[in-house]
């Protein structure tokens, strides 16, 4: 599990919705801030942005990437950026907003590192 602060500096609202339980909250605009604590997934809805996924990989490893090597896998995918972090017992991440709309990311309790996924392939 893990716990996101989300910092928001951009001019329009949005929502996070934990995954797992249907359960969201509101990401209000305008230097506002939430902290949403014991996530397993979830999904950031921004508007004008889109989405930022938080999708859980429990003990489960990323082929390829033998590092980072911490117990636990979250993978976060924006558009066509990916982040791999892992974590032991609990992961904590500070997602911030700015003025203009860009994302920027920090994690403690771990390692994560920005990582290149294929949206889309054609098997042979």
């Amino acid at each position: 599990m893990f716990t996101i602060k989300i910092e928001n500096n951009y001019r329009y609202s949005g929502r996070l919705i934990n995954t797992d339980t249907n359960r969201d909250w509101i990401i209000n605009h305008h230097f506002t801030s939430a902290s949403i604590p014991d996530l397993k997934s979830a999904l950031l809805q921004i508007y004008g942005l889109g989405e930022v996924l938080f999708l859980d990989l429990g003990e489960e490893k990323i082929k390829g990437y033998p590092f980072p090597s911490e117990r636990y896998g979250l993978l976060l995918r924006c558009h066509s950026t990916e982040f791999y972090y892992r974590f032991e017992q609990h992961g904590d991440i500070y997602l911030t907003i700015d003025a203009l709309g860009c994302f920027s990311l920090q994690v403690k309790n771990g390692t994560a590192i920005q990582i290149k996924l294929p949206e889309l392939s054609l098997k042979q």
